[in-house]
């Protein structure tokens, strides 16, 4: 890896993580540990030998770390350290800058569910939605996924939440059309794209709440 070589610490974060994917990498790590096979499946296009090393220098540096699960499904995870989840703002700023540049997906764009429930932390509307406190479980591409807000901060994690104000399940292409505004509610709805269960106003305000900035 090279080096800035300069005695700041702006520079020797960006001696990590200046390199490409490094920062991806985090951010597929921030809603929980994951084995090797699924930083690939989340990181179209990364080869196997970049991934490997990129891992290695996180491991070097103290953000990320080695962990074996036991049986009955023995497996390695990779997971963040306290140092790695620290990045976490920082991979959100980066998201709440990149949100009115994203314009819609592109044809050859990789759409995955994580990501898009990722951005749903970077996309809160605070300012319109304050003291919002509710709940939500999601069902995108077939993986769930639990939305909580509570005293203006929004947290992500992968599974179900039973007690969710409002369910939803759509594709992440479906749910990105919403959040934009490309389509309506009552459109995803009546056309079979987009199913929930609970409370209509919950979900309204669920669109509401994490509208992409246009």
């Amino acid at each position: 890896m090279k080096s800035y070589q300069q005695y700041c610490p702006v520079a020797r974060t960006l001696d990590i993580f200046g390199e490409r994917w490094t920062f991806l990498v985090v951010r597929e790590l921030l809603m929980g540990p994951k084995r090797y096979t699924d930083l690939r499946d989340g990181l179209p296009g990364i080869a196997s030998d970049l991934l490997t090393a990129r891992l290695r220098a996180l491991e070097s540096a103290g953000f990320v770390e080695r962990r074996a699960l036991p049986r009955p499904a023995p497996a390695t995870v990779y997971e963040l350290t306290d140092a790695g989840r620290a990045l976490g703002p920082a991979v959100l700023a980066l998201g709440r800058v990149g949100l009115p540049l994203l314009g819609a997906p592109a044809a050859g764009d990789s759409l995955h569910p994580e990501p898009v429930v990722l951005s749903l932390r970077a996309a809160f509307r605070r300012e319109a939605h304050p003291g919002l406190l509710e709940t939500y479980q999601l069902a995108i591409d077939g993986e769930p996924f639990t939305v909580a807000v509570e005293d203006g901060a929004v947290t992500t994690s992968r599974g179900r939440d039973p007690a969710a104000a409002v369910t939803l399940e759509a594709s992440a292409a479906t749910l990105v059309t919403l959040l934009r505004g490309d389509q309506t509610l009552d459109r995803a709805l009546s056309e079979g794209v987009l199913t929930s269960e609970g409370d209509r106003q919950a979900l309204d305000r669920f669109l509401s709440a994490f509208a992409y900035p246009r």
